[in-house]
């Protein structure tokens, strides 16, 4: 089906505002799983024991994402470079308040990496290629048994931001043929070079 939605980019526009917690889903807005470090998976860290480590995108830069609001309307939004920035330097102030699904506040787990992709600079993580320069990461410690478990078995993927922001209407409408719920990688990867071409 062909649904032309609007897009809206995501700002902080005032300081009440910014990101509340980090949750660990099973499906990630970003539409990018986190790597799992264990012991037998991990080669780029030292390693002693298990690490419990997982990496993966929070914020994606200048990549479209579908939402529905509990109003059933559809648009999108997007993340740019200098929000994603203002985000995660308001965020590395009270980094470790994690929660799964968006409702379960849970234990154990802590930040222990933060950045922001620039390949120019070098920083660019293995694994991570496709996805866009200004665009940011973390890894956490998995001390919480349960939640490591619920890593391992596929039950949760990757990282999603919980937070206050503001909506500014961009002008621009998407048109795009839907699958079922949303549409899928490849199609949004085509969308995304023309939106930026």
């Amino acid at each position: 089906m062909l649904k032309t939605l609007p897009l809206f980019k995501i700002t902080i526009a005032n300081d009440e505002e910014g990101i509340d917690k980090m949750s660990l889903v099973s499906a990630p807005a970003v539409e990018s799983d986190f790597l799992k470090f264990s012991k037998q998976e991990q080669i780029r860290l030292s390693v002693d024991d298990e690490q419990h480590i997982v990496l993966g995108v929070a914020l994606r830069c200048d990549y479209p994402i579908y939402r529905i609001s509990p109003s059933g309307q559809e648009y999108y939004v997007m993340f740019d470079a200098d929000t994603i920035r203002k985000i995660y330097e308001k965020f590395m102030k009270n980094p470790n308040k994690v929660n799964l699904e968006h409702s379960v506040d849970t234990e154990g787990v802590y930040l222990i990496q933060s950045f922001i992709k620039n390949s120019e600079a070098g920083i660019n993580p293995v694994g991570f290629e496709d996805i866009e320069n200004g665009s940011w990461f973390t890894a956490y410690k998995v001390d919480n048994t349960d939640v490591w478990n619920k890593i391992k078995s596929g039950e949760l993927n990757g990282f999603s931001i919980e937070g206050l922001f503001t909506l500014i209407d961009t002008d621009i409408d998407i048109e795009q043929e839907f699958n079922s719920d949303h549409c899928d990688k490849d199609e949004m990867e085509s969308l995304i070079d023309e939106l930026l071409s």
